[in-house]
């Protein structure tokens, strides 16, 4: 009445002992952290190329009272991780004259707010000044 089947032997490779899924996780989590460093550099380098010529482009719009472009430029530019201390001060001047007659420049305002407000953070006193 009722069949038996036979069990199949499976080849011992296919299914992995402990050690050999360790090493595989570990293979895979490694070449992540590889491959978001990786990532991570280009973005770097590639801000450090486009910091001077969106600096100009930032001040020809605003020479010109080009709202979208300052507002375009101006968010490209807060967040690029080399743009100096002096940079963001003068963003903030700009951005402060012209936010009264524009109001869609609110948001640049408070994103360039809270860059300076993380920049003049006080750190515990193990770190001698900004980490970085």
């Amino acid at each position: 009445m009722f069949h038996q089947y036979k069990s199949i032997n499976y080849p011992r490779y296919l299914f992995m002992s402990n050690a050999g899924i360790l090493v595989v996780t570990f293979i895979i989590t490694i070449t992540i952290v590889v491959l978001f460093f990786y990532y991570s550099s280009q973005i770097k380098k590639r801000d450090s190329q486009t910091l001077e010529s969106d600096w100009k482009a930032f001040q020809n719009a605003v020479q010109q009272h080009r709202i979208s472009t300052i507002k375009d430029i101006g968010s490209q530019l807060i967040y690029n991780e080399n743009i100096s201390e002096e940079q963001v001060r003068e963003m903030s001047n700009i951005i402060k004259m012209l936010e009264n007659d524009h109001k869609e420049l609110t948001d640049l305002k408070w994103i360039i707010y809270n860059k300076r407000k993380d920049w003049s953070k006080k750190y515990p006193r193990y770190f001698d000044g900004h980490p970085m």
